[in-house]
């Protein structure tokens, strides 16, 4: 392999990890966040439940 092709190789990786790895981040950060938000709902909803049952 001629030090082109190496370098053209290394390039197309790069190239290829970058794109990949913006959308697997922007999954992670939505699942994480949706996670977030529907935990938060549930300790409303537990709370409200106490209030209203259990006073």
């Amino acid at each position: 392999m001629s030090e082109f092709d190496q370098v053209r190789t290394a390039n197309y990786a790069t190239q290829f990890r970058a794109t990949l790895d913006w959308p697997v981040l922007a999954i992670a950060v939505a699942l994480v966040s949706v996670v977030a938000w529907d935990l938060a709902l549930l300790w409303l909803a537990v709370k409200l439940c106490r209030i209203m049952f259990l006073s």
